[in-house]
Parts: C-alpha cells; structure tokens; sequence
C-alpha cells in the first residue's frame, strides 16, 4: 500500500514513517515542507517529496493507495495559523484525494474536536477539528477518523482503549497512535468510522477491530 504522510516531520508523522516502512505491506512517502528535512528520511530509509499543503498537493497523488493527515498548526501559532491548517489544508487536501480518485483518507484528530467546541484551553485547535472531521465525513472518500486523547513521548505500551465514543478523556503515547493508524489501514471495516484511543489494556490489534466492528477484513485496493 502507498500511502502519503502528511506533515511528515512532526513527532507522529515521523514515527509513522518509520514503523510503516518496517511494516509488511506498507510503502511510505513523507511530504515535507523543506529539502533540508529529507536527509532525516532518507537515514529512515523512506522516501520524502517536498511541497505545501497550501498550494495544494494534487501532484503528488497519482498512483498512492492512501493518505494520512497528521499535520498540525502546532501549539506556539494563533488561532489564524490553526484554521489554516489543521481546518482549511485538511479540506484541500480532502478535495484533491477526490480529484485525483485517492479514496483512503485517514484523519488524526482529537478527543473532543467539534466545531462548536467551548473548550477553555485549545477551543480554536477543536473548532479547527471538528470543522475538518464533518467535512471528511460527507467527502464520500474512505475515511477513518483517529481522535486520540492527549498525546506523550512515553514509550507506546501497545496496549490501548479504543471505541467510537468513550466517554471518558485520557492520554495516548504517540507511538501507539502511530501504530493504530497502521492497523486501521489493515482493516478495511474501520472506513467510515471516528475512533477515540486512549491507552488501555487491549492490543491495538484487537482494540480497533472491536470499535471498527468486527475483525480485520483486508484492504481494497
């Protein structure tokens, strides 16, 4: 499977490359912003195209399987720079998967993201979300939806808590998100699904085949 990872060189996006480039199956391409960051991907052994989300990225969708969204305004940027982003780009990006006939599309979002969101601490962050998720959800494209809780650098444990609603809040190390992105990509009953994950004591293997319904069924190429 092909699969483009946007916003490649932030911390998911680098260990997703990483780990689907390990994994069987999985052919990887980061999309960076700048050349100077290839030579981080090129020691990982995966290849890297260099372009902006903002000009849109139909050129370098023929011929790719999926993608992967995991872009992000960042913490530090106003709330300009996340509607930019993690709101308008994730719909262009959207617009040009259906444009160029891409039809897996796996979002990361957020516990919590909602476009009317009352948030006190990253309202803007969760409007942003939320705005891109409903929009991903009327594409038409082969969506899944990944809202993790807060995310840490701890270890991944590969133990998780996974369903379409939890309920409940909680953290997810990100090397654990990157490998449920990797399973929901083996999974094809998980397209047309919003997944929450926190960490738990279900592999993540098993964890998302319960909230994606059933047991892994193959992906359609």
């Amino acid at each position: 499977m092909k699969v483009l990872i946007v916003g490649a060189n932030g911390k998911v996006g680098t260990l997703l490359c990483g780990q689907m480039w390990a994994a069987n199956g999985f052919s990887p391409i980061a999309l960076i912003r700048e050349a100077r960051q290839q030579t981080k991907f090129t020691a990982l052994g995966v290849p890297s195209a260099v372009g902006g989300l903002e000009k849109g990225l139909v050129e370098f969708l023929p011929g790719l399987d999926a993608v992967v969204f995991t872009a992000g305004s960042g913490a530090r940027t106003g709330p300009g720079k996340t509607i930019d982003v993690d709101q308008n780009a994730a719909i262009r990006l959207m617009d040009d998967c259906s444009q160029s006939s891409v039809r897996r599309f796996i979002m990361i979002s957020a516990i919590g993201s909602d476009p009317l969101s009352d948030s006190p601490r990253i309202q803007n962050y969760l409007r942003a979300k939320g705005v891109a998720d409903e929009r991903l959800r009327s594409s038409g494209l082969d969506y899944t939806i990944l809202a993790p809780g807060t995310l840490s650098n701890e270890p991944g444990s590969g133990k998780i808590q996974a369903a379409e609603s939890l309920g409940c809040h909680g953290t997810l190390p990100r090397e654990d998100l990157s490998r449920c992105v990797i399973e929901v990509l083996r999974n094809y009953n998980s397209v047309g699904k919003t997944i929450q994950i926190i960490s738990g004591q279900e592999s993540i293997k098993s964890a998302i085949a319960d909230a994606a319904g059933g047991a892994a069924l193959p992906p359609i190429l």
